[in-house]
Order: structure tokens, then sequence, then C-alpha cells
């Protein structure tokens, strides 16, 4: 009987736990519907072999339908500890573990110099920060794909107004433009 309590109790530590995590990062898990996980990986026109790089990656959908349905190789970068361990669950269950990585960690201390996509959904506040390390790291041809929210500066090669999803493409001479 002790060991069902202490492991509930652990469960319940666990789930706090995270939750501050979260609460302290200003990392809220929001999960992007998955017809919008389709639509923003092909408007960032995913091709077989290309690395996808999910922010903020909460359960790893997208780098799992990267993966899965585009044939890219994907990492999914997720601070949350409780929901690493679901994506890399749901990685192993996909029978995705050469294809897509999940990594625990800051997204700010990630390299992003050999990404060919970066797939985005976080805060108006994430993406204005993560813009200037985008800016130096990315390479040309290189795409970012936001979820809801804008690059401000940047302009949009497409737009899915439905879905709220805006396609750039980086380029070092035009910054993010056509």
């Amino acid at each position: 009987m002790w060991f069902i309590v202490a492991l509930i109790l652990l469960i319940i530590f666990v789930i706090l736990l995270s939750l501050l995590v979260t609460f302290f990062t200003g990392a809220i898990w929001s999960p992007t519907p998955m017809k919008t996980v389709r639509r923003m990986l092909q408007m960032a026109w995913v091709k077989p072999g290309e690395k996808v790089y999910d922010l903020g990656s909460g359960d790893g959908r997208i780098a799992i339908a990267a993966a899965r349905e585009f044939g890219a190789t994907s990492v999914g970068i997720e601070v949350n500890p409780l929901l690493v361990l679901l994506a890399k669950l749901k990685v192993a269950s996909a029978g995705l573990r050469d294809a897509v990585k999940i990594v625990r960690g800051n997204l700010y201390d990630h390299s992003f110099r050999d990404a060919d996509v970066v797939a985005i959904y976080l805060s108006p506040q994430g993406n204005k920060r993560l813009r200037e390390k985008l800016e130096r790291e990315l390479k040309d041809g290189a795409r970012v794909v936001s979820h809801r929210w804008q690059f401000k500066g940047w302009e949009p090669v497409k737009v899915d107004e439905k879905r709220k999803v805006y396609l750039y493409k980086w380029t070092r001479s035009r910054k993010a433009k056509h």
C-alpha cells in the first residue's frame, strides 16, 4: 500500500515540477492541431532528407509528422521534461527513432545552422527573442514556418489566413523575404 501512495506522490511531484518549469520559462504548451501541422509542413515545402527543427516541440507532433509524412529528419526541442518523455514515447511507438530526435533543453541554446526548416509555435515575445538568433544562424534558403504569430520586420512569402500560418524564406541579402 505504501508503494502506491509513494508512486502517486511521485507522479504529483513530477506534474507540479513540470508545471513550474513551464511557468518560469514562459513556455505554456498549446498543441497545434494536426491539420495545421500538416499545413505548416506543406507550406514549408519539406522534402525527404531535409532537417526540420520543431522549437517548443511539446508532444513532438510536428517533428513526428515531418519524418513520417514528409521523409525529413527532425529535431524537437522542448523544455518541459514531462512533454519530452511523452514525445520520446510517441517517437518510439511510431518506429521513428532513427529519424526523430527529441531534446530536452532551452531552444535558445541550440544551433540551427544545419536547419532546412524551422517550425515554430511560440508567443510573440518568443518569436521576437528568437529572431536575431535565426538571422545569425540560418543558411540561405532555409524556411521558417510559424503558427499564429508573425515575425515583426520579416515579410512572409506565403500566408494561410485560415490556419494562421506564416512562411518565411531566409536569404542573407534580403532577410526573410522572397
